[in-house]
């Protein structure tokens, strides 16, 4: 994939009803079953509901998006986290484990995702450099939000008078009230 191929989903970390119920029930599924045996599947049923809350962004969206936060110092550079070792030998070991097994393994991966540094105020960078699974929390979301407040006038005009930086920011300010968001 070309790296102008890439998109960015993002995705309300606490949905509403009834999209919630329909993403538990589909992670749900993938997670223990090798195919999905509901009428209608799971995917489908939650890709139906969830479009209000999301926003894809393309490279070029996305590299505006760190770029602003960048310039505002909404954002910092940090080391990624280090995720856990996959220790199935595929995905029919995954299914075979036991269940305390994945959801441990589940866990770790989640801590990982929803990494915080220490002392630092803001969203780290990779979170949005890499499509994810990242989990950006709504702690950050409100500290980047809040060093924004406190840029250059001039820089802010400047970010806001493109087409896609109002738009970031009203993600920003409505996902700190759900939650955060995923990045995939």
């Amino acid at each position: 994939m070309d790296d102008l191929d890439i998109e960015y989903d993002l995705e309300w970390e606490q949905l509403p009803e009834p999209a919630a119920a329909a993403r538990a029930r589909f992670e749900t599924c993938v997670e223990r079953l090798p195919e999905c045996p509901h009428t209608p599947g799971c995917r489908a049923e939650y890709e139906a509901l969830v479009p209000d809350y999301r926003m894809t962004l393309d490279h070029h969206q996305m590299g505006v998006c760190r770029e602003g936060m960048r310039r505002t110092r909404m954002s910092y550079e940090a080391d990624e986290p280090d995720f856990p070792d996959w220790p199935f030998a595929g995905m029919a070991d995954w299914y075979a484990a036991p269940q305390g097994v994945r959801d441990a393994h589940n866990a770790a991966d989640r801590a990982a995702q929803a990494h915080r540094v220490s002392g630092m105020a803001g969203i780290p960078e990779f979170k949005m450099t890499e499509s994810g699974p990242w989990l950006v929390g709504p702690e950050e979301i409100t500290e980047a939000l809040a060093r924004y407040a406190t840029a250059p006038a001039a820089v802010r005009r400047e970010l806001e008078a493109g087409p896609v930086w109002p738009l970031w920011l009203d993600w920003l300010q409505e996902t700190a009230r759900h939650g955060g968001f995923r990045v995939d």
